[in-house]
């Protein structure tokens, strides 16, 4: 016992420490990574999920998801198991992506508006990629075909909805009667719309929510550029060459080559490198390409994984349990694209453009043309960032002075 407390303080440190020599060995290669990971996050994941998490925590906050919830209570739980707001958190999942759905997970779990058992089945299904990513840089970019990318986005979300049936039986025996099904919805409604707590205005919960959405994108892209780094070191230290030629050895009978091996270890890694890897391969069929693609898309890589278990580590949700239905949710996804492609194969069976340069300049022209201009939304965003804290501060100091 107190071998395996010692692992676990001293290993992290000692992993870190090697992380931080690594950088100063490589101070310029590092550099280069961390500006390729701040590009991702400014072009990218701040224009693409700060919205999307400033609207999802109104939608909580004005219980917009606890009213639509109700109507979606009895679907949820035949189909699911979990309660009706379920369904709402697999859509803004959907619409958003990584890792917005564990994120809110986590959010309903600590308010304790879902049991642990609710949360892990929900955890299960609710973390899925955003469909831009899938048909835009996917599908368009890397195979130059949008069908591609939607049939993709197809198994990635098949995939899911499978897991999220399988979890529905995870630990039935703790179940409780969550609902009454005598009362009417429009008392339920009532409930939500008229409980007492404490009072907020609009403005107040739209400031916190502004300064939640930061507070979480600001994570999302330390994370990305940590990763960033942590790859390229290991990539300079040839540790991805020499995991390629293990797993090589290893899997020999089966006849997959190094060079498959390597793109699918970059994928484990980031999804975008790995996709991307994966695409210009020469020698698979592109049924395979599409399924490893689709695979790695769906586990969601370490990087993904570890924003979306840092988040989930603020709840009692199990992470372990977490990770392998994430790994079952890549293992459905990629059996689907077998079984359905013959239904699409006249469609996804075209000569690729495999051109890592075209796949940059289209994710460029996404971001640069998004409907809005980015200056004035970060500056309004900022404002009502500053704005939130100093009405927190102004109420601690009235309170304050009333006592």
């Amino acid at each position: 016992m107190k071998n395996s407390r010692l692992i676990r303080s001293v290993l992290p440190g000692i992993i870190v420490l090697f992380f931080i020599i690594s950088i100063v060995v490589f101070p310029k290669e590092s550099i280069e990574s961390a500006r390729v990971g701040m590009n991702i996050c400014i072009n990218i994941l701040i224009p693409s999920l700060l919205p999307f998490l400033i609207a999802a925590n109104l939608l909580i906050n004005l219980k917009i998801i606890d009213i639509l919830g109700v109507f979606l209570e009895k679907p949820s739980r035949i189909i699911f198991n979990v309660p009706g707001k379920s369904s709402l958190i697999f859509a803004i999942s959907i619409l958003s992506g990584y890792p917005i759905g564990s994120k809110l997970t986590s959010n309903l779990r600590q308010n304790n508006e879902i049991t642990k058992i609710e949360a892990q089945r929900l955890s299960s299904f609710c973390s899925t990629s955003g469909p831009l990513f899938m048909v835009g840089s996917v599908g368009i970019g890397m195979f130059n075909n949008s069908k591609i990318g939607y049939f993709i986005l197809l198994c990635h979300y098949i995939g899911a909805l499978s897991v999220g049936i399988l979890f529905r039986f995870y630990n039935t025996s703790s179940d409780i009667a969550h609902y009454n099904n005598s009362t009417s919805i429009l008392t339920r409604l009532k409930n939500i719309i008229f409980y007492e707590n404490e009072e907020k205005g609009f403005y107040s919960i739209f400031g916190d929510s502004v300064r939640n959405g930061i507070n979480t994108i600001l994570v999302v892209c330390g994370f990305v550029i940590v990763f960033s780094v942590l790859f390229k070191i290991l990539t300079l230290l040839k540790f991805i060459d020499l995991v390629s030629s293990v797993l090589f050895v290893l899997l020999h009978p089966f006849n997959i080559s190094v060079d498959v091996i390597q793109a699918f270890i970059s994928g484990l890694f980031e999804i975008t490198i790995g996709c991307n890897n994966v695409s210009l391969l020469s020698g698979p069929s592109l049924i395979f390409k599409i399924s490893l693609c689709t695979f790695i898309i769906s586990f969601s890589g370490i990087s993904i994984l570890a924003q979306c278990c840092n988040f989930l580590s603020h709840s009692d949700i199990n992470i372990p349990i977490y990770i392998f239905s994430k790994f079952l949710h890549g293992v459905n996804s990629f059996l689907l694209c077998y079984i359905l492609y013959p239904l699409f194969k006249n469609n996804l069976d075209i000569q690729t453009f495999n051109n890592s340069i075209f796949y940059n300049i289209y994710v460029d022209e996404i971001f640069t043309n998004i409907p809005f201009n980015n200056n004035i939304f970060f500056i309004f965003i900022s404002i009502v960032y500053i704005l939130s804290y100093i009405n927190d501060i102004y109420k601690k100091s009235s309170s304050n002075a009333m006592h």
